[in-house]
Order: structure tokens, then C-alpha cells, then sequence
């Protein structure tokens, strides 16, 4: 499977920034899953604390699904990386707070093939400082994709314009003021965040905000989950907006920007 076959099966997720319409999607057109939605994955690897926002994904896709009209499913799945489980989302999240052990060449074999394929991964560190988890991060791509190290992502990527218009990088903290990115094939595949994002998506049972962001409060949640969703947007539909012709839409989204 190339880039371009792995993106067809979600080009149709993707309505209102594609210029598409889900709504006239026949039986025999691409699907994602029984209700043809954009699903997230959270990738299960070896740590202990895999999974430690366990609702945030869920709230990104609500603030997603609220926002765009992108069709996508409220929970998002467990990923084991293997071959048959690791394609059926085109965006992938892992989370993590410590080091871990190194990946056997089978799963690295795995993360590399989702990547050449056109899948989009999102890595969270929720570490509260550029630590373990951050070096062991760097070890397993040194092997996936050798030369090609992890390097800062402009502000002015067209992640940061996908959707909303934000400036810069934040979650539950500000750790580092940009991301992180391996840029393969002409797109950023891997994407690293060192300010616990799912951190300032999570909430409790009662839909209260489990964590306090900072130094930023309420204003900072609000950008955190604006990034959250240019991110979906950026894993189906990557530069499409750094074409000349969308630039009086984008500046025409400039009332959202969050002062």
C-alpha cells in the first residue's frame, strides 16, 4: 500500500476542507468502519502507563466533530502495532511520561510501514520536563528512520492554519513553545509534543477538566484543543491549505483566533 492508496480510504472523511460531501457517499465508495467515521487511534506499546488520558481523545473528537464537518467517531480504538490492526486509522497518538523498553524490529517494521503508507503520528509527552520518555522517543526513530531526525516545526507550518488560525504550540503546559517533527515524503508523518496536549483534553465522568492548565488557565485549554483539531484536519488533508487560492478563507478565520 502507497501514500496514495492509504489516504484514498479517507479522502471521504474529510467534507468541508476537501470539498467533499459524505452525505453522497455510495455503498461502494470507500469506508472507514460500520458508520464510515474518522476514528483516532491510541497506540498500545510497551510502558505501563500507555494510556494515562484515557478520555482525551474522546474530547478532542467531540470539540472535532462540533467544529468541522468531518464525521468522526466519539471513541477512539486501541492499536496494537501489527500489521492488521495499525491501518485502521490514518491518525495515530501515542502518550507517554517515562522511558521504555526498546521496540522489537517487528514493531518498529510496523510503525515504519503506517508512515510510508500516509499515516500521521502524533506522539504526546506528558512528562513535564524534556526527560526519558523524550530520549527513548528519539532512540526508536533513530531506527525507523535513520538520518532523519526529529527537528522543530516552524509556526508557520501549515498545521498551525489547517483549520484555526493558532500561533505556536501549547497543551496542559508549555514545556516547549514549538513541536517536533520527522517530515517524510513531503509531509510531516511524525509529529512530538512535549506539552502534554491530551492533558488539556481530558475530563472526568462528569465533563470537568481533570487537569489545570498552566501558566496559561482556561485561554491556553482553549488553543491546545484548536491545535488538536488542525491536527486532525492536517492528517487528512495535509497542504491543502498552503494553496494560494484559500488564503482570503483562511484570514476570513481570523475572528477565531483566540487573543
Amino acid at each position: 500500500m502507497n501514500r496514495r492508496q492509504f489516504l484514498q480510504v479517507f479522502a471521504a472523511l474529510s467534507a468541508s476542507v476537501c470539498n467533499l460531501s459524505l452525505k453522497n457517499i455510495g455503498s461502494n465508495g470507500f469506508a472507514f468502519g460500520d458508520d464510515d467515521l474518522f476514528t483516532l487511534g491510541i497506540l498500545r506499546y510497551n510502558s505501563p502507563n500507555w494510556n494515562s488520558r484515557p478520555s482525551a481523545l474522546r474530547r478532542l473528537s467531540m470539540e472535532a466533530e462540533m467544529t468541522t464537518s468531518v464525521l468522526i467517531a466519539e471513541d477512539s480504538i486501541e492499536i496494537n502495532p501489527t500489521m492488521e490492526e495499525i491501518f485502521l486509522t490514518p491518525m495515530l497518538v501515542m502518550g507517554g511520561d517515562r522511558d521504555f523498553d526498546p521496540w522489537s524490529s517487528e514493531v518498529r517494521d510496523t510503525i515504519r510501514s503506517f508512515l510510508n503508507a500516509g499515516g500521521t503520528l502524533l506522539i504526546d509527552s506528558s512528562e513535564g520536563r524534556i526527560g526519558a520518555f523524550y530520549s527513548a522517543v528519539l532512540r526508536e526513530f533513530a531506527e525507523i528512520f535513520p538520518g532523519n531526525p526529529l527537528a522543530p516545526i516552524s509556526n508557520e507550518h501549515v498545521i498551525f492554519k489547517s483549520f484555526y488560525l493558532v500561533n505556536g504550540s501549547v497543551g496542559r503546559t508549555v514545556i516547549q513553545e514549538h513541536m517536533e517533527g520527522i517530515e517524510h515524503d513531503g509531509r510531516m508523518s511524525v509529529i512530538f509534543t512535549h506539552n502534554d496536549l491530551m492533558g488539556a483534553w481530558e475530563r472526568d465522568n462528569f465533563g470537568n477538566n481533570t487537569y489545570e492548565c498552566f501558566p496559561g488557565g482556561e485561554r491556553q485549554r482553549t488553543l491546545a484543543h484548536r491545535l488538536g483539531v488542525n491536527l486532525i484536519m492536517y492528517s487528512l488533508c495535509l497542504d491543502y491549505k498552503e494553496d494560494q487560492v484559500h488564503i482570503p478563507f483562511i484570514l476570513n478565520r481570523r475572528r477565531w483566533r483566540v487573543e
